[in-house]
């Protein structure tokens, strides 16, 4: 009897078994969410214009679709990122409370949980998470925050929304293990110095897009030398390289799978902030009373 190879560490993660989709997969689970929080907010709605025996407008009020949901998503991911360089946070904590933020909201609604409020829970779990602790305390004077109540009041929510799986593989590791790597072949090292100083920044940029629930972080890294190369030609070297180290046929694959990462960002428009302006305007609109305060539910 043959021992089964052993399994990458990653294969064994929560990550790769619990947070990869396909594309559709994810829309599917996106639309299917926004249809029962539009469902839920209706019945909660009703439920309050009967309490309060205000004047039904139901038939006026504008509801969010999926992509404006995704799309005020993005921006305040983008919000977060922002945030995390001001206070001096490291790329690690940054892409972890990043990809918290959309395992978030894969499976929960703006309509319940403001993105401005999540993101916040979601940056102090991943101070915790890569072990950059500090206490609530210096947390919110380094956001300045008024208080930080929010916060902890959450901290079981997200964590409940991320099924309690913390750990997460992201790009910024990898793509250091490759520099490192690369450096041993017959690589220029003048321009793979030059790249690697843009591949962290191509990363970030990687982050607010679909693309790490989707593709394996090692190979978001590769795909982000391929991408902060194309300027100065070291895109062919970063071929080259995967040629050399990975054979023939493993080579083919996987360029054939970073050119899908490639095309898929190169597609990608960051949300404007009057577009982000206007998708949360509508969102007044249509928040679920049950999850405000002042409300008589």
């Amino acid at each position: 009897m043959t021992d089964q190879p052993k399994p990458h560490i990653f294969e064994e993660s929560s990550q790769y078994q619990h947070w990869r989709f396909s594309p559709q997969q994810l829309w599917d689970i996106r639309n299917k969410s926004t249809s029962e929080a539009i469902e839920r907010v209706q019945r909660n709605v009703q439920e309050e214009i009967d309490e309060n025996n205000t004047i039904n407008i139901e038939n006026q009020r504008v509801y969010l679709t999926g992509q404006e949901e995704l799309s005020l998503c993005r921006f305040f991911e983008l919000q977060l990122q922002v945030i995390s360089q001001h206070c001096k946070f490291t790329d690690m904590v940054m892409a972890t409370a990043v990809i918290y933020m959309k395992r978030f909201f894969l499976y929960n609604t703006v309509m319940d949980y403001h993105p401005k409020d999540i993101l916040l829970t979601c940056l102090f779990l991943a101070t915790k998470s890569e072990s950059e602790r500090i206490s609530i305390e210096e947390f919110g004077k380094k956001l300045r925050l008024p208080s930080t109540t929010g916060v902890l009041n959450l901290e079981f929510t997200v964590s409940q929304g991320l099924k309690f799986q913390y750990y997460i593989h992201h790009p910024y590791r990898p793509a250091y293990g490759f520099f490192l790597d690369m450096q041993t072949g017959s690589t220029d090292m003048k321009l793979l110095k030059e790249t690697y100083k843009r591949v962290n920044t191509t990363i970030a940029e990687i982050l607010l897009t679909d693309l790490p629930l989707i593709y394996q972080p090692t190979q978001l890294a590769l795909a982000g030398f391929m991408i902060a190369g194309e300027n100065n030609g070291f895109n062919a070297q970063v071929k080259r390289y995967i040629e050399d180290r990975f054979g023939q046929n493993d080579a083919s694959s996987l360029l054939s799978i970073l050119q899908g990462i490639i095309g898929f960002f190169k597609i990608f428009k960051r949300v404007t902030q009057q577009e982000a302006k206007e998708i949360d305007l509508k969102l007044k609109h249509c928040m679920n009373p049950a999850m405000d305060p002042n409300s008589a539910l």
